[in-house]
């Protein structure tokens, strides 16, 4: 494929996608917990992202969802590009798994269980100790019972939201 084909977007999905963004960041803000082992609900964006736009863009838009949400709410802690690389991360999984293909149990477990160990546990406890100097492996032990229980809740929510969005016809 050439670069052309696969950046080329027409504006209704572009707006589309600025939609889907501006519901991540809004949903992101829908958490509760300390910084280190917050629950929220910004995980149904990045889900939306990969599945509806695949790879490339529901990378972009991940990334951008983070820059925006920082320029708007701010960062406990300030901005941190790290943070940013794990919003793009995300959806870039579950691109992987549930872009342009049927939704199937097995591929929400799948890319779950990824997007928990690669990013929720692995890049976010690594970010939390760079930014704050905390021991990697303290705030690991803090993180890891929520990301044992979270991502069980994550899938069923994920696979009632595929059903819908999957109902709904989108003209591309």
């Amino acid at each position: 494929m050439n670069t052309r084909k696969i950046l080329q977007t027409d504006l209704q999905q572009m707006v589309f996608l600025g939609m889907v963004v501006a519901m991540k960041i809004i949903l992101g803000q829908i958490s509760f917990g300390p910084t280190i082992v917050k629950i929220g609900l910004g995980f149904v964006g990045s889900v939306l992202l990969g599945y509806l736009f695949g790879p490339l863009w529901g990378t972009i838009g991940g990334g951008i969802s983070d820059l925006i949400a920082s320029a708007i709410f701010g960062n406990q802690g300030g901005f941190f590009i790290g943070f940013t690389l794990t919003a793009m991360a995300g959806p870039l999984i579950y691109a992987l798994f549930l872009y342009n293909k049927p939704v199937k149990i097995w591929r929400i477990i799948a890319s779950t269980i990824l997007v928990t160990i690669i990013v929720n546990i692995g890049m976010n406890t690594l970010w939390l100790h760079v930014m704050y100097g905390l021991d990697f492996n303290a705030v690991l032990v803090q993180r890891l019972p929520t990301e044992m229980i979270m991502p069980w809740i994550q899938m069923i929510v994920i696979y009632f939201v595929l059903q819908a969005v999957s109902r709904v016809k989108i003209k591309k």
